[in-house]
């Protein structure tokens, strides 16, 4: 007796063969499945009577499969007066599959096909793939967490009066811009400033860094002789939103600005962007956070029929926005309104700087250990200290411990550059403070001295 097939060399075949061996006896002879160049393929069987009945004597009742991916039909009448044969158009080459068959006459005849599909391929890495895999992620993971001024993932500018940097977060996309206007009216003692967060995309925030100090000088030249700074901010926010709704883009943007002039500074925001003043090494709030989460903006929005619910922590506006004031966002603009909050203050010799931000630096450090670090690095630049900068520690630390550390190396040979260059050094070091306690947003910081701008 022989048992001859198309079968694949697999040990889950072999039970198979021991118990037709056993059962039948001797009833199964050479049975040649057709090569896939045969011209005019066909198989010879050799009939078996009731092999569904064997297998159950064999196995139970309700077993119907002569080991794993070979199965026969539970119906006895599919059993009987069947027969196939292999079309010359029909691929047999797959190395995945093989057949089984036993069959005899035609007539009376017992006629079984039963198929199996081998597993699929298992591509198991070798270890020192593996090993690379994850050598890869982790330098990916520390080289978010390092922060390199000089790498150029930071964008920064500097001159006597302010300083900026920015460094794009996770997204493709930059969204965070930043604006300075001096000179005013060809006066030192009057400028603007402002930075912008966009969300949905830049378009937003590109148009308010580019716009709103022209839409601010045009409503102070429209005014009175004694204009309403506060009113002229307003309105300035006002027009600038509805110009870009007419350009008919779907992004936002959040804002904050600040307007100085004649000894005064009237600070502008719409969102979650923030100015923080260090008066006499305080920090001072000028903005307020319009958040879904603030009480009182979540029910402004309810009062114009919107729904403010929360998703994962997180207030936001019909499902989407978390925040509540905006410029843009032209789906939303029933309940995101673009007013600003507006705050007006004197610039006294107390008044140190201004730190304008986006909520990238916010949301990781609170106002006053953000001016103390920023405090930090400029007195001791003013100082000359020549010592190295070392990584700040996290923000579980305490906050004392966190000041002490932050150190810059100035040289004797950069001392007139000090004066613009420490500015950026700290704008630099609040942002990547900032990275390394987890942020993943874009971020922007603009430090301004308000020394200069102050009227004795």
């Amino acid at each position: 007796m022989s048992v001859a097939g198309r079968f694949s060399p697999s040990p889950l075949m072999l039970p198979v063969h021991k118990f037709v061996d056993a059962d039948l006896n001797n009833q199964i002879v050479t049975s040649t499945c057709p090569s896939p160049s045969s011209a005019s393929p066909s198989l010879h069987r050799t009939a078996f009577s009731d092999l569904r009945q064997s297998w159950a004597n064999f196995h139970g009742p309700g077993q119907s499969s002569l080991g794993k991916g070979i199965s026969f039909p539970h119906s006895s009448s599919s059993c009987f007066g069947l027969e196939r044969r292999w079309s010359a158009k029909e691929n047999r080459a797959d190395p995945c599959t093989s057949y089984c068959s036993v069959g005899g006459k035609r007539r009376g005849q017992t006629k079984v096909y039963a198929e199996r599909k081998r597993p699929a391929k298992l591509d198991i890495p070798e270890s020192s793939k593996l090993a690379s895999l994850t050598k890869a992620k982790q330098f990916i993971q520390n080289s978010k967490e390092i922060f390199d001024a000089q790498n150029g993932s930071v964008h920064q500018y500097e001159t006597e009066l302010y300083a900026v940097a920015s460094k794009k977060g996770r997204k493709d996309l930059m969204e965070d811009f930043s604006t300075a206007s001096t000179y005013l009216s060809g006066d030192i003692k009057q400028a603007f400033f402002g930075v912008f967060d966009g969300h949905g995309g830049k378009y937003a925030a590109e148009y308010a860094a580019n716009n709103l100090d022209r839409h601010v000088s045009a409503v102070l030249s429209n005014m009175a002789s004694s204009p309403c700074i506060e009113d002229a901010m307003r309105t300035a926010y006002t027009n600038a939103d509805i110009e870009f709704l007419n350009q008919h883009v779907s992004s936002g943007t959040c804002a904050v600005s600040v307007l100085v002039k004649e000894g005064e500074m009237v600070v502008a925001n719409a969102g979650d962007c923030k100015a923080v003043l260090c008066r006499d090494g305080k920090a001072e709030s000028l903005s307020i956070i319009h958040r879904a989460s603030n009480e009182k903006e979540r029910q402004r929005v309810e009062d114009l029929g919107g729904i403010v619910d929360c998703y994962n922590g997180i207030w936001r506006v019909q499902g989407t926005l978390a925040v509540t004031r905006a410029l843009g966002d032209a789906n939303l603009k029933r309940w995101i309104s673009a007013e600003p909050a507006i705050k007006r203050i004197g610039i006294t010799d107390d008044c140190e700087f201004l730190i304008l931000a986006s909520d990238g630096l916010w949301d990781q450090m609170s106002d006053q250990e953000a001016v103390d670090c920023a405090r930090k690095v400029l007195n001791q630049a003013e100082d000359n200290m020549d010592i190295d900068i070392v990584a700040p520690p996290s923000n579980t630390q305490k906050l004392e411990n966190h000041v002490s550390s932050i150190h810059l190396t100035i040289q004797p040979k950069d001392h007139h550059l000090k004066a613009s260059a420490v500015k950026k050094m700290a704008c630099n070091e609040l942002i990547r403070i900032a990275c390394q306690r987890g942020n993943r947003d874009d971020i922007t910081v603009m430090i301004v001295p308000l020394d200069t701008f102050a009227i004795p």
